[in-house]
Order: structure tokens, then sequence, then C-alpha cells
């Protein structure tokens, strides 16, 4: 089994995955490409693209799918290559990690305890008594705290105290981490969505839009905007604008908030954030047929209103605020059948217009501007998994440079015909903590021993 798995680890193969120059190549090429993300705008139509960047240009950034970096099948296909890469490493190492977890610290002898960088010993030329011993055996556990301990070790007592061993296991903290961030963002982008809606004050909607492929997204609810303020600078420039949303479930309303930017609404896990607005013209025209029956209708830009006993249909085309100093609208009509046809309106004064082989008279009522409220809708459920992936990411990165593995050693014994008592400290990082308590236990060692310092 050992001789499988070593000829395993020893295949090109396994070599190239657990390279660390394939881990430094990729980290560097996703750090390129993540800025080539970030200066190209992302998410934009395709005419956005080769109006802005022209055709050449436009060709690189379709053909790479550049609109959608962070989405693209290289982009991924990194992050994968990537991730095995990071997970082969991880098997790499871990043998080396189960063995220095695992190893026996009490089976040192004096004689490597007196080659440790740092050490102390002290010659007695006396036999130790046990009140004696028991001093010192004390001001090492001060100082260095719980210890474990062996009899006959190398013809003496051996005490070890230990810290952090587990500090090892920072490192795959980090890399499990970082596997736990990939994961989240994979599903966000498989289980996710994000688009946009205009929605205008007074309506309600249950779906919106992929900006990139136009299609629908449901929400399985409703949404209204109730209304929509904006207030501006004395220069003219927007200052905030905020949109007053419910939320409807079956027609009934189970939730309310009004949102602004960066104080986004959230509500089965879909986020709506205030993103931008839209003023567009609103009409009220006046009509009425050959039998002089009057009916009012409210036209908005981007909208169809309907006279369903007459079989009209109504459009508003265009809306000019001044026109010999009155409000004037052209406007679209069609009938049943589909003949359509257009007339201007100027406010007060009215027009005739046949359809269908019928008569009708219409005046412009009065005209106001109606906002729409641009939201940017987002649904991310692996989110909280990125969460999670940062929070072990700063543990790791906490053990990996701030939790030493540090090993105490005191030996008490007789080497050479000589009582010795030999003080010897490791550790892998914070040497200078180490220095710091091996001194202590001197001190206190030399008080007990009644050595001068």
């Amino acid at each position: 089994m050992k001789i499988l798995s070593s000829n395993y680890q020893d295949s090109s193969i396994w070599r190239f995955f657990s390279s660390v120059r394939l881990a430094v190549f990729l980290l560097i090429t996703l750090a390129i490409t993540s800025i080539v993300g970030t200066v190209i705008p992302q998410g934009e139509t395709l005419q956005f693209y080769l109006e802005n960047f022209g055709p050449n240009f436009f060709r690189i950034i379709k053909t790479l799918h550049l609109y959608d970096t962070y989405h693209s099948w290289w982009y991924l296909t990194l992050l994968g290559l990537f991730s095995i890469n990071l997970i082969i490493c991880t098997l790499r190492r871990l043998p080396f990690t189960l063995k220095l977890c695992s190893r026996d610290s009490l089976s040192l002898d004096s004689e490597r305890l007196l080659k440790m960088p740092f050490k102390r010993d002290w010659e007695i030329k006396k036999e130790l008594d046990n009140d004696l011993t028991q001093s010192i055996i004390s001001a090492f556990k001060k100082v260095a705290g719980k210890s474990l301990e062996r009899e006959g070790v190398d013809g003496g007592r051996l005490f070890l105290a230990e810290r952090g061993k587990w500090s090892y296991w920072g490192v795959y903290a980090l890399h499990g981490s970082i596997l736990i961030i990939f994961i989240g963002a994979l599903v966000g982008l498989f289980l996710g969505f994000k688009g946009s809606v205009m929605l205008p004050e007074g309506e309600t909607i249950d779906y919106i839009v992929n900006r990139q492929t136009g299609k629908r997204i449901s929400l399985g609810f409703s949404v209204r905007c109730n209304s929509f303020s904006i207030a501006f600078y004395d220069n003219g420039a927007p200052k905030e604008y905020r949109s007053d949303l419910t939320v409807l479930n079956d027609d009934k309303e189970v939730f309310h908030k009004s949102i602004v930017v960066n104080d986004p609404m959230k509500y089965k896990g879909i986020t709506f954030y205030q993103a931008s607005y839209r003023a567009i013209p609103e009409v009220t025209v006046r009509v009425s047929n050959s039998d002089k029956i009057h009916r009012s209708l409210t036209i908005s830009a981007f909208q169809k209103t309907i006279w369903p006993e007459e079989q009209l249909s109504f459009g508003l085309i265009q809306y000019q605020p001044n026109v010999h100093g009155r409000p004037a609208a052209q406007i679209w009509i069609a009938d049943h059948e589909g003949r359509s046809g257009n007339l201007w309106l100027l406010e007060g004064r009215e027009r005739e217009f046949g359809q269908a082989g019928n008569l009708y008279k219409m005046s412009l009522s009065s005209a106001k501007q109606r906002y729409l409220t641009g939201l940017q809708v987002k649904k991310d459920p692996g989110v909280w998994i990125v969460w999670l992936g940062c929070a072990v990411l700063i543990a790791g990165f906490s053990v990996v440079f701030w939790v030493p593995h540090r090993r105490l050693w005191l030996w008490i014994g007789r080497r050479k015909g000589r009582t010795l008592v030999i003080l010897s400290g490791q550790t892998n990082k914070n040497k200078l903590q180490l220095e710091k308590d091996i001194k202590k236990i001197e001190e206190a060692l030399n008080s007990s021993l009644g050595v001068g310092q």
C-alpha cells in the first residue's frame, strides 16, 4: 500500500498539480484577470462594448467573455485548477503534519536537550533531596505551565510543557477557507441570480429581467412601488432618491420598507437595491365618441392604456412640455383589428380622429412627470458560505502567524557521575517570548539552587 502511494505521489501528474510554481502562476493569472474584470465594465449589453471599445477589441471581449469575466468558462477553469492545486498540496503536506503531531516529545535524551539553541544547565555537586527537587519542578511549572512527566529518561526525570501543538493545522484552515469561499461563490453563481427592473410608481411586478439575456426571472412574490421621491442639490444634481416598497404574497401585504442607496430591502433571500431612477411623462386625455360618451384616460410612456368599451388602445409616443406656451403630446391609437395611427394634441385644443368607421374627439387635459424607480435585484444563497470561509480564513491566518508551537523541557538526573539540571526549549515562531520565558525559569531555578545571578 505504501509503495502504491509513493508511486502515485511520484507521478508527473501529481508533481504538476502539487507544484508551488503552478500555485504562483495561477495566483498571478487570477490577479491579472481580476484587474481586467475590474477595468472593463461588467454586465453591460454587447452593444455597449461595441460602441465604447470599437469592433476590434469588441471581438476579443466577446470571444473571451470579458463582459462577464468572473462567470466566464476560462476564469472558472482557473479557479478549478487552483482548487485542485490547493487540495493536492494539502494532501501532500498532510503526512508530515500528522508525523509532527504524533511525535513523542518525551523521548529526548539529555544529549539532545543540550544541543538545542535555547538551553541552560546546572551542575550540582551534591545529591538533590526531595524538597530541592520539588522546588526546581515547581519553579519550572510556575512559568512553563502544565507539564507531562516521564521517569527513566536517560537515567533521570523529564518534564515537558507543550503549547500550540495544534497550530500546525492552521495552514489547513487557510487552505480550507479558500475552498469554502470558492464553494460559496459557485453556489451563488448556479443557484442565485442578478437582474434589474424599472418599476413605475403605483405599479406592481412579480419578475425581474436578466440584463444580459433579457429573460424574465420570477420572484415568487410581488413588489409594489407605493411612491418615489427625489431631492436635489442647489446645482440640480440628485441628492437622494427613495422608493417606498411593499411586498405582496397572494395579494396580501407581508413586508414594507423605504429604501435608499446603500440601504436595500431584503425578503426571502432576495435583495432589492436602489440603483437609479427615470422620469417619464404621463398625460391625461379626454376622449368622446359620436354618442357623446366621454372618458378620461391616463397614458404613461412605455405603457398601453385601453378603452375596453370602444376596443381602442392608446399610447404616448412623444411629449413636449412647452409648445407655444402649452404642453403637447403625440398619441398613438389602435383598434382591435390592429389598425393604428397617431395625432398631436395641444392642451386646451380638441382634435378629431376616425377609427374603425367611428368618429372620436380627443383633447389633452393635463400632463405631469412620473417616476420609475430603478432596482437592482440579487439573490445569492452562497453569501453565508463565503462569510464562513472568510471567518475561517481570518482564524487560519491568526493561528499561522501568531500561535507558536512551543516546547519547554526540564531534565533532572545524573550524567557522567554528575547531577545535572537541564532546561531547554524550542519554538517555531515568537522566539523572543521563548527567550523571556527561559530567562524567568532560569532566575527561579537559580533562586531554588542558591546560585548567584
